[in-house]
């Protein structure tokens, strides 16, 4: 997201008490000034569980205490002309090992065992658990965010790669163009000078 200069930007997400809060953000491009921002976390209560201070870049991760509403706060309040592009990530999941659970019961009240029946190439028949199909379908799901998750980190260190060799490039341009302008007006003023030294008249001629 981009964050014009002396605005503050705020988002929310929901959590619930016990979970896991992931936090991220790293400042890509800093229109020729600094890569930094200020971030700085609420919990529902209003208490403050994070205050950075004009980083470039910073992951934190907090145990939610409270269930409710969350505020990640971007300030750039403090760049008066330069707007900041920041990628920010939130992740909200819940605690290791407290996965839930599908539990399914018949009329009578009592825990029924759903199984999946089938037959393999050999014709054979067999049954698995759905539970288990549910907990290896969940499994795969959150690796596969995870992953998307790391390629989003390496997207953005990658875009921040481009824009400070963006940025070197146009200060390395920019300087060899000031020195070639300058050494042109040097060589031009040398040549002027010797014209006029060769273009004067000799005092030899005028005596003559």
């Amino acid at each position: 997201m981009r964050i014009d200069a002396g605005t503050r930007t705020c988002v929310f997400e929901k959590g619930n008490a016990g979970q896991i809060l992931e936090f991220y953000y790293q400042v890509l491009d800093g229109q020729h000034g600094d890569l930094d921002i200020s971030a700085d976390v609420f919990d529902p209560r209003g208490n403050r569980l994070v205050a950075d201070n004009r980083k470039s870049q910073s992951s934190v991760i907090i145990q939610l205490e409270h269930s409710g509403d969350y505020v990640f706060c971007l300030d750039n309040t403090h760049s008066l002309i330069n707007s900041k592009l920041v990628y920010l990530s939130i992740t909200i999941e819940d605690e290791k090992g407290q996965e839930g659970e599908v539990t399914v019961v018949d009329d009578n009240g009592e825990e029924e065992i759903l199984e999946w029946v089938g037959i393999d190439e050999n014709g054979a028949s067999y049954s698995i658990e759905v539970e288990k199909i549910v907990q290896s379908l969940t499994h795969t799901l959150k690796i596969i965010v995870k992953a998307k998750h790391l390629l989003d980190k390496y997207s953005a260190n990658k875009s921040r790669d481009v824009h400070l060799a963006a940025e070197d490039i146009f200060i390395v341009d920019a300087w060899s163009l000031f020195q070639i302008s300058f050494m042109m007006c040097v060589g031009f003023t040398q040549v002027y000078l010797i014209k006029r030294l060769f273009n004067k008249p000799c005092d030899y001629n005028h005596h003559l």
